[in-house]
């Protein structure tokens, strides 16, 4: 729980929730608007990688078999990849946690078929590691919990997150965000030159 917590202020989620908060909105309201954030981009990939890498132990699929069915039927594995985490600069969640469950001498499954599909995929691209959604996922379905309920521990653990900057922003008395002009763009053609009526 401790983390999923917080990921920073720059996260679509965090943002959504500053955005509210500095608008004035209540807290619950405010840690909703940010919570509707997570989805298949943003913290919402807990399910289907528990899923997937449930599907390939069940099945018992080797690394290979797993890609390439992924590949072809499904498109990029799910808790596979960060757009800022890589074999250079390791995402210190998953250490911690994948050091955590492995010293408790049980049986990892799920787990030990993530870490070996990270083996192959980063050979391929330093940024295609396990991230920390794969690494609940994995974990979590080892201990038991059903497929559909893992992204409740990604929303739980974040909403202390939420609250937490939301609280942030009414103890600054913070006032309502406005995007600065160079930062709106506005995708519109051209302008039609019409000739002139006769």
């Amino acid at each position: 729980m401790m983390l999923s917590a917080d990921h920073g202020p720059c996260v679509s989620g965090a943002y959504a929730t500053i955005l509210a908060a500095c608008a004035g909105i209540g807290l619950s309201q405010a840690v909703a608007a940010g919570l509707i954030m997570i989805g298949p981009r943003f913290g919402g990939a807990v399910t289907d990688a528990g899923r997937w890498f449930k599907y390939a132990v069940d099945n018992k699929m080797n690394v290979d078999e797993f890609l390439a069915y992924m590949k072809k039927n499904v498109g990029p594995v799910p808790g596979i990849g960060h757009r800022v985490k890589s074999l250079r600069n390791p995402d210190k969640r998953v250490k911690e946690l994948v050091g955590y469950v492995k010293s408790l001498d049980i049986k990892t499954p799920c787990l030990d078929f993530a870490l070996a599909v990270e083996q192959v995929t980063a050979v391929k691209k330093d940024n295609l590691i396990l991230n920390v959604d794969g690494t609940m996922a994995a974990v979590l379905v080892d201990m038991g919990f059903p497929v559909d309920s893992l992204n409740g521990f990604f929303i739980l653990s974040r909403t202390i997150g939420l609250i937490g900057h939301w609280v942030d922003q009414k103890r600054q008395d913070s006032r309502l965000i406005r995007l600065f002009d160079y930062l709106v763009n506005y995708a519109a053609p051209k302008r039609r030159e019409v000739p002139p009526l006769k």
